[in-house]
Order: C-alpha cells, then structure tokens, then sequence
C-alpha cells in the first residue's frame, strides 16, 4: 500500500528537518541531520544537505539505499513516527535544482531524496513500533486526528 503523508507530518517534517539514519551492509548505523526537508511527492522526502552532512552517510548509503528517519528537536516528540524507504542522492539536475533553491540558508552540496515505503509509529506506549502503512491513508488520518490536533504553520 502507498504511503500518503497526513498534513500534520508534512509540517512536522518540513519545520523542524530531520536525523537520518542509514547503516552498512555489515549493520553499522551512521546518523546525519538535515535541516531542510520537504515533501516532494505524497509519498518522497528530499532533503537539501550541506557537504558535512551527507558527508556521514554517503559511503553507507551507495551500499546500502535503505534509509529511516525521524523529525528532529521537539518534532521527535511531537510528530512521534519513523519513516523509511529508499534513498538516492542527486548532485544535478531539476530535482537537485529545485530543491536547493527553496533550501534558503543551506550551503546544499547534495539533495538527498527518500521514496518512502514503511512508516511506523513511535509514541511511548503500547502504540510504540505499530506499522502505519499498512493502514489506508483515511485511516492513518484518523488514527493521527485521535491523538494529536497540532499542525505546525497553522
């Protein structure tokens, strides 16, 4: 089933940037930020990211495309979900381009563009670890409108 992000973790996602993780075929985990992110396509994240951030996991990366994220700052808490899919980084092109023009204040080296295909809830609890994409998006929706009603930006 397609991921469709809710409009409430677009917002988390595009306002507070996000720690990246990605791990070598042998299972070593790197972890990178980024501090812009937007939401490209209902289920793609790209994220402008400057030579010392995409520096960390590149090697890792060009192994290994899985990539899982979350939202940084208070948005760990708040927007309580782990994204995953695969990863591909762009150096060129209109994607590249794109992206690093709304990436004010980002010195971008690379955009890196994850095509997502799990997401997982992280809310401390007994919810902690339920698979959310298996769910249609109507219903992740609701499951989000149940328990949270702040949509940063609004």
């Amino acid at each position: 089933m397609a991921i469709v992000l809710t409009e409430r973790m677009k917002g988390w996602i595009e306002l507070m940037g996000c720690h990246l993780c990605v791990a070598t075929p042998g299972g070593v985990p790197w972890v990178t930020v980024s501090r812009f992110a937007r939401v490209t396509n209902p289920d793609q994240v790209s994220f402008a990211m400057e030579k010392g951030e995409i520096g960390v996991i590149e090697d890792a990366l060009l192994k290994n495309p899985w990539v899982a994220f979350g939202v940084s700052k208070q948005g760990g808490i708040r927007a309580a979900f782990q994204f995953k899919g695969k990863g591909k980084i762009l150096r060129s092109g209109a994607e590249f381009d794109n992206v690093k023009k709304m990436a004010t204040g980002v010195a971008t080296d690379a955009v890196l563009v994850v095509d997502l295909t799990e997401l997982y809830c992280t809310k401390p609890g007994a919810e902690a670890g339920q698979r959310l994409d298996i769910m249609p998006p109507a219903e992740v929706d609701a499951w989000e409108k149940a328990r949270w009603t702040d949509i940063p930006g609004k």
